[in-house]
């Protein structure tokens, strides 16, 4: 009597279990199924008062397409105590002959070492291989990255994705202690990191914010990460897991910084187009102003002046209108330039012929304090470009040139480039003041000046670097103050085709 009731409280007991129970005798053949193991086997509950039966009536345990059962069933009989099932192993009920997988454990009840029972415990995981497909497949279309931490251990578990994208080998199962995390984190956010799990560790109430901060790559650079944490209670309230998600806000902090960096373009654009305007009401009326004075001159008392006063008036009338049409041909470039209506027309030009019509050009206005004139190789260059525009580029650096030096002299010409062979080097160098290094960065922005004293829109570079990009070279300077600059263009002797 009192062994029935014993036998019913287990029966009762494994009825209970929320995982599926057999029970072999030692022969291999069932003679228990809890109620869990029923239902997975889509078998009515009257099977238990017609056991014993062969395994094969009920399920078989496939493994790579083998049935794997009788091998583990014969070495427990051979003496292991425990089996747990590998990875990847199904069960194949035998009654609709249905598949699915499990994970599993057998177990033995022994009497004096002698093996009585052979237990079987198994769960379906097809649920949570379903839900685990699911979160990972969301989680691949991202960059956030799971975790939990093991306070007993002091270890962090991590999604080897995490690794991966920081590219940082991974720990054993995945796993860094906390100093070894803490050391990847930037010494600027380790406070901050450092308060919040202090918060979390308290069990008093759970930090959710978010916190931002910097992890170490591989590389050595430094990536913006976004993370949020709770943490697992015991029984008496005191955490013992915190468990929490990595995003990855490097791209909107790249994005953040790219807009800061165009507003502050764009207010220092505002500015210097204010000041651009500003200043262009006094350049334009400067020349406007000594060519109207001097005609005035000329025209009410030209017979009271001298041959040389004559000559001399005319000549600045002449610099001051050459002035002011470079200014209007500034201005007009630069509305070329705003619209992208500028043209150029390429065709294959010789350096040489271009060089020596500007040398005569500048033969012209040339002052006895400075030597104007071209420095050119015997061999004739010919490259394909727009010969206007790199006409006006070489003659805006001249022009810059003679602003700035007031002896010595303004060479240019044009080398093959010794670095690039399929590329020519062009040049404009003087004996000027020179421009200092900080300015050296600038100076080819828009309405940028380093002497606000002198004559111009400080538009004349911006727009030969314009022109230089569109020509597909590229523009240099190098200077030092009290020594002079040397302005240069590398271009192709062919220009690739642009898509």
């Amino acid at each position: 009597m009192e062994e029935n009731k014993q036998t019913l409280y287990y029966d009762e007991l494994l009825s209970i279990l929320p995982d599926g129970v057999i029970i072999f005798d030692v022969s291999g053949e069932v003679i228990q199924l809890n109620r869990q193991a029923l239902t997975e086997l889509h078998v009515h509950p009257s099977v238990n008062e017609i056991l014993p039966l062969p395994t094969n009536h009920l399920f078989k345990l496939l493994n790579k397409k083998e049935d794997i059962l009788s091998t583990i069933l014969q070495k427990i009989r051979q003496g292991e105590k425990t089996y747990s099932l590998p990875e990847h192993t199904f069960m194949q009920e035998q009654v609709d002959c249905t598949q699915f997988p499990i994970r599993g454990e057998f177990a033995t009840i022994r009497e004096k070492s002698k093996l009585k029972k052979i237990l079987f415990f198994f769960r379906n995981i097809t649920v949570e291989l379903t839900q685990e497909y699911i979160l990972n497949t969301a989680l691949q279309r991202t960059r956030i990255y799971p975790w939990y931490y093991d306070i007993s251990r002091s270890e962090f578990t991590l999604d080897d994705r995490y690794f991966e994208h920081l590219g940082i080998p991974a720990g054993e199962n995945n796993t860094l202690t906390m100093e070894e995390y803490v050391n990847m984190i930037h010494p600027d956010d380790r406070q901050t990191m450092t308060d919040a799990f202090v918060v979390q560790l308290s069990g008093n109430t759970t930090f959710d914010k978010t916190v931002p901060f910097r992890l170490r790559r591989g590389d050595g650079t430094w990536e913006w990460f976004e993370g949020q944490s709770t943490y697992i209670a015991n029984i008496s309230g005191h955490p013992y897991r915190l468990v929490g998600i990595c995003l990855s806000i490097q791209e909107y902090k790249d994005i953040e910084n790219t807009l800061i960096e165009a507003r502050k373009k764009a207010e220092e654009s505002d500015r210097l187009k204010m000041a651009f305007l500003a200043n262009m009401s006094h350049e334009i009326r400067t020349p406007l102003n000594a060519i109207v004075g001097f005609s005035d001159v000329i025209g009410s008392s030209y017979d009271e002046l001298s041959e040389e006063e004559r000559a001399d008036f005319v000549r600045l009338i002449s610099v001051n209108s050459e002035h002011l049409l470079r200014l209007i041909d500034d201005i007009l470039d630069l509305s070329k330039i705003e619209s992208d209506t500028i043209k150029f027309t390429f065709t294959d030009c010789s350096l040489k012929s271009l060089m020596m019509d500007i040398e005569k050009e500048q033969a012209v206005k040339s002052t006895s304090e400075i030597d104007i004139r071209a420095i050119l190789p015997d061999e004739d260059i010919y490259i394909n470009t727009d010969a206007t525009r790199l006409k006006q580029v070489v003659c805006n650096f001249i022009n810059n040139a003679r602003k700035f030096t007031e002896k010595g002299y303004i060479h240019f010409g044009y080398a093959v480039d010794s670095i690039r062979a399929d590329s020519v080097h062009i040049f404009v160098e003087d004996t000027g003041l020179g421009i200092p290094q900080e300015c050296q960065k600038e100076i080819f922005d828009r309405f940028y000046k380093v002497d606000i004293f002198k004559q111009g829109t400080g538009l004349g570079l911006s727009i030969c670097k314009t022109i230089v990009e569109h020509l597909q070279g590229e523009i240099f300077v190098e200077s030092e103050v009290g020594k002079g600059s040397c302005f240069s263009v590398t271009l192709p002797f062919k220009r690739q085709a642009e898509d």
